[in-house]
């Protein structure tokens, strides 16, 4: 099975609400995606005390970003996009040729700054309505 390098993860922006068109955030230095699958639980007293579970919960996609603050364009989309609350489209490129695409809310952006360092971002994304992905 084939290996690749963790940078080979990317997360655009559309560049121009429904355009279709994705760019790369600028700046970005890691990025984290999160699967997460909730279980209803159906246990009852036929379960001889054995948990039962139904594959049937909600389901989230979440993302993390860390990176340098730059100039571009879709850093200025991205940042507005956490200062109005809005929802947009993103897609998500990994180095086996895997695309996620969705919309997603950013539930939290920080920028940090110290002395002889540049200036910093932290993000974390939540997925609206399901995300798909393209092979």
């Amino acid at each position: 099975m084939a290996k690749y390098l963790g940078d080979a993860m990317l997360l655009k922006v559309e560049s121009a609400p429904a355009s279709g068109t994705y760019a790369k955030i600028g700046g970005a230095s890691s990025h984290t995606m999160s699967l997460n699958n909730e279980v209803v639980d159906v246990s009852d007293k036929d379960s001889n005390r054995w948990k039962e579970l139904l594959a049937a919960g909600d389901r989230s996609l979440s993302i993390s970003i860390e990176g340098f603050i730059s100039d571009e364009a879709n850093f200025e989309i991205f940042r507005i996009a956490a200062r109005d609350d809005v929802i947009i489209n993103y897609t998500m490129e990994f180095g086996n040729a895997k695309t996620i695409v969705g919309a997603f809310h950013i539930d939290s952006f920080e920028m940090t700054g110290a002395r002889n360092e540049g200036q910093g971002f932290s993000a974390s994304l939540t997925n609206s309505g399901e995300p798909t992905t393209l092979d």
